[in-house]
């Protein structure tokens, strides 16, 4: 016969558990003293990160972004008569459906656009942009003051991004980086909505509260140039082509005008030919006229139909918030904190005895 092998997993019963639990908290209680000097630890920990965190501001901005509905068709054919193309107008737009304009708020383009800008464009004294605003609130160029060609770094006549040197774009670049990892956040409020939510958080209030209403006035610029851009091309190109018309109809009226004869002898009949084609070419260039002026119209009414409508429902008003923790509350999360770890701990070590002593019998 062969042996039965014993099972070696232990089982516990209700009491079991019930009695090592009672344990493990009269342990605790013997231990009373070092629970007690971690939560005045983990307080004191709160109270240090509390005086050491950075101020944190936020500044919020609100908008709706309303596309209107395409149209256009007939009035499109009527312009592709003359060589014009109005299709733009009634294309409803597609490069910016979904969560584009999300990207556009967060792109290089605008960031750095706006970083350029001066902090205060009303005042010609100063003409510090807000990329050195940030520069030098935030210690930057102080850590740098020791690299000579750091120190010196300046975007006050820089204009566009185009006019910067390879050392104002690296840092620059630097500089977008970190906005977009820790300060900008762009979101809907609702994922069916139309309701865009920016939110800017740093520790400079002017800075936040600039860089969110510029952010999102530049974004919007762009959306609307970009959105209607060809649309606003075509009808400026119609308008050149109906002036052009009109001086050459004025110009006509005047030719006319000028070759009638008042009294004209019976023997020339020929002289009546130039006002009979100036006449024709004057009716011609009227109709044409007509029909160019009613399109021109016609594309300024579906433009208008279709530009996109941004309208801001909320701004950052002053003063604004300090989001940081509060210090009772960084006391309490530090406290309870180390509280748990050193409960664990002592879990881990009264584990560890009942083990030996289990091993020992």
């Amino acid at each position: 016969c062969i042996p039965m092998q014993e099972n070696k997993d232990e089982k516990y019963s209700l009491n079991d558990i019930v009695n090592i639990s009672k344990s493990f908290l009269g342990y605790l209680q013997k231990k009373w003293w070092l629970l007690t000097l971690t939560v005045i630890v983990g307080v004191g920990l709160g109270i240090g990160y509390y005086f050491i965190q950075k101020p944190k501001y936020e500044a919020v901005t609100t908008f709706i972004l309303e596309e209107k509905s395409s149209g256009g068709g007939g009035l499109a054919g009527l312009a592709s008569q003359f060589g014009l193309d109005i299709g733009g107008m009634g294309s409803g737009g597609s490069i910016f459906a979904g969560d584009n304009i999300l990207d556009i708020l967060k792109s290089r383009k605008i960031v750095q656009k706006v970083l350029l800008s001066k902090v205060d464009p009303n005042n010609n004294k100063t003409e510090q942009s807000l990329a050195d605003y940030f520069l030098d609130y935030s210690g930057w160029q102080k850590k740098w003051s020791s690299k000579t060609n750091l120190s010196a770094i300046s975007y006050k006549n820089v204009q566009s991004s185009d006019s910067l040197n390879v050392l104002q774009d690296s840092v620059l670049n630097l500089i977008y980086d970190y906005l977009i990892e820790k300060s900008i956040y762009a979101d809907r409020l609702n994922k069916k909505g139309t309701i865009i939510k920016v939110q800017i958080t740093d520790s400079n209030p002017l800075f936040v509260k600039i860089m969110t209403d510029r952010l999102v006035e530049e974004a919007g610029k762009l959306y609307l140039d970009i959105k209607t851009g060809t649309s606003t091309a075509n009808i400026n190109k119609m308008q050149r082509r109906a002036d052009s018309l009109l001086a050459l109809l004025n110009n006509k009226s005047y030719s006319v005008a000028a070759s009638q004869m008042l009294d004209i002898n019976p023997g020339f009949r020929t002289a009546t030919v130039p006002v009979e084609i100036g006449n024709r070419d004057k009716t011609v260039i009227a109709t044409v006229y007509a029909e160019v002026t009613k399109n021109l119209e016609a594309s300024k009414l579906i433009l208008s139909q279709q530009t996109p409508i941004i309208q801001i429902l909320d701004r950052p008003a002053w003063p604004l918030i300090d989001k940081r923790m509060s210090f009772m509350k960084l006391c309490l999360i530090g406290g309870i904190v180390m509280f748990l770890l050193m409960v664990s701990m002592l879990g881990i070590q009264f584990i560890f005895v009942i083990y030996q002593k289990t091993s020992a019998d």
